[in-house]
C-alpha cells in the first residue's frame, strides 16, 4: 500500500537513543529545564549527572539545541588540543594569520627610452634621453601565530555560544582538569559552560569542583519513577493511534530499570513484532498479553550486554587452570561463572547489593561447596577491574570492597542479567 511521505512512521515517535518529540517527558514537576536554563546567568560551571542513557542529553538539547549551541563530545577529544582545536573550527576562527606593511619607492630614469610592455621600469633599450618616473609598492609579510587554546577562549567570550561537552567522562581526568581550569575566563564572562557525564570514578565532580571553587554548580538525573516511564508509552502509542492497556504499560515499566531508553526500545519492539508501521487511520486497540510482552526482553537483552557478560565470565588471562565448580543446573564452570552466574539473580531494584546479598545469591545457585569470602572478594575486584576499562562508556559494575557493596550500574547490564537466555 502506497504510503505519504508525512505519514508518521513508528521509528519516528519510539526513538531510542535519538531526540524523540513525540515521547519527550520534560517530568515538569521536577523543573529540571528550569534549573538548566537559569545556569545562563548564574556565571557557573554546570555539571549534569547521571547513569548512562537515562535521559541526561535529551534534557540538555531541549534547553540548548545543538543548532543553537556548540557541542563536543567528549569522545572525540584524545588530547587537550583536540578540544580547543574543534572549538575554534566550530566557530569559524582562525591561528594563522599574514599581515603586510609597505614601503613606496620613486624611480627616475633619464634619457631615451622604448620598454617592453606597460611598465617603464622594465627592460630599457635605447639611448636615454627626458626623465621618467614610476613608484612601485614593497610588501613585507609578517606572519602571527595563536595557539588553539587562546582563540577558542577569546571567541567563547566574544561569541557567548553556550557550550556543552556532553560524554565529559570519556576524556581523561588529567585534561578533564586542563579544560576546566582554562574556561574559568569565558565563564565568568558569562558563558555557560554544561559538562554531561556518568557517575563514576572516571568522572569525580569533586575533583571539578577543585578547580572552580564557588563557581560550579550540579544536577543529579533523578531516577525515572514508574509512571513517567509509562507516560512515554501512553504519549508514543496515542501518536499512532493506539491503545494499549494500563497494566501492560505499567509491566513494560517496571522491567526497564528506570531508564528512559529501554522503555523506548520496548514499544518500539512492541510495534515491530506486531507490524505496526505507521500511525493507524483511527483509533485502535492493540491487545497484548503478559506472556507476548514478555517475550521481546530476551531479544532486547542479549543485544545489550552479551559481549561484556562473556568477557566477565571469561575473567583475567590465567596462567593456571582455575578450580572447575558445579552449579545446580548441571553445567561446570569456574569461579567467576559461579559469581556472574549469581548476578542473574537480581531483581529490578536491587541494583546495589552488599556482598552478604550476593553471597547468598551464590549459595542458590552452586552445586560444590560454597567459596571462601576472600576468593569471592577477588573475584569482584578483577570483575570491577575488567568492567572499568578507558573503552568504557561506563563501568557496568563497581566494587567497593572497603563498604562491601557491588552496583550494577548500567541498566542495560543489569536488564541483560535479568532476562538473557545466556
Amino acid at each position: 500500500m502506497f504510503r505519504k511521505k508525512t505519514d508518521l512512521r513508528y521509528t519516528d515517535v519510539f526513538v531510542p537513543g535519538g531526540m524523540p518529540t513525540y515521547t519527550y517527558n520534560p517530568r515538569v514537576d521536577r523543573r529540571l529545564e528550569d534549573a538548566i536554563r537559569d545556569s545562563i546567568h548564574d556565571y557557573k560551571l554546570l555539571v549534569i549527572t547521571g547513569p548512562t542513557k537515562s535521559g541526561k542529553t535529551v534534557l540538555v538539547n531541549k534547553v540548548f539545541p545543538r543548532t543553537e549551541s556548540l557541542w563536543i563530545d567528549g569522545g572525540m577529544i584524545d588530547s587537550e588540543n583536540d578540544f580547543w582545536e574543534i572549538i575554534v573550527s566550530e566557530l569559524g576562527g582562525y591561528t594563522e594569520e599574514q599581515i603586510s606593511n609597505g614601503e613606496d619607492l620613486q624611480c627616475t630614469i633619464s634619457g631615451t627610452a622604448k620598454a617592453d610592455g606597460s611598465v617603464l621600469l622594465a627592460k630599457v633599450s635605447a639611448e636615454m634621453t627626458g626623465t621618467a618616473s614610476s613608484t612601485e609598492r614593497t610588501a613585507h609579510l609578517q606572519s602571527r601565530h595563536t595557539s588553539n587554546k587562546t582563540k577558542a577562549i577569546f571567541l567563547l567570550q566574544e561569541m557567548k555560544v553556550p557550550l556543552i561537552i556532553d560524554d565529559f567522562h570519556y576524556i581523561s581526568k588529567e585534561i578533564q582538569k586542563h579544560i576546566v581550569r582554562a574556561l574559568k575566563a569565558p565563564i565568568m564572562y558569562g558563558v555557560p559552560v554544561i559538562c554531561i557525564a556518568i557517575p563514576s570514578r572516571k568522572f569525580d565532580v569533586i575533583d571539578v569542583e577543585r578547580e572552580l571553587t564557588g563557581r560550579m554548580d550540579s544536577i543529579e538525573m533523578p531516577t525515572w519513577e514508574i509512571s513517567e516511564l509509562e507516560l512515554i508509552a501512553k504519549n508514543g502509542f496515542t501518536s499512532l493511534n493506539l491503545e494499549i492497556d494500563e497494566d501492560i504499560i505499567k509491566y513494560l515499566a517496571s522491567e526497564s530499570f528506570g531508564s528512559p531508553f529501554l522503555m523506548q526500545d520496548f514499544c518500539r519492539t512492541i510495534c515491530k513484532e506486531n507490524s505496526i508501521e505507521y500511525k493507524m487511520p483511527k483509533s485502535q486497540h492493540l491487545s497484548l498479553t503478559f506472556e507476548s510482552v514478555s517475550s521481546i526482553f530476551p531479544i532486547i537483552a542479549d543485544n545489550s550486554g552479551r559481549s561484556m557478560f562473556d568477557k566477565l565470565k571469561r575473567g583475567p588471562t590465567s596462567r593456571t587452570d582455575r578450580k572447575p565448580r558445579t552449579l545446580k543446573n548441571g553445567k561446570v564452570t569456574d569461579i567467576y561463572g559461579v559469581v556472574m552466574d549469581a548476578f542473574k539473580h537480581l531483581k529490578p531494584g536491587t541494583e546495589t547489593i552488599t556482598y552478604d546479598m550476593l553471597r547468598a545469591n551464590i549459595r542458590e545457585v552452586i552445586a560444590d561447596d560454597l567459596p571462601q569470602r576472600g576468593e569471592i572478594s577477588r573475584v569482584l575486584e578483577k570483575i570491577a577491574e575488567i568492567s572499568y576499562t578507558d573503552t568504557s562508556s561506563t563501568p557496568v559494575i563497581d566494587w567497593q570492597k572497603e563498604d562491601d557493596v557491588l552496583t550494577v550500574t548500567d541498566p542495560f547490564f543489569a536488564f541483560y542479567l535479568r532476562w538473557s537466555t545466556n
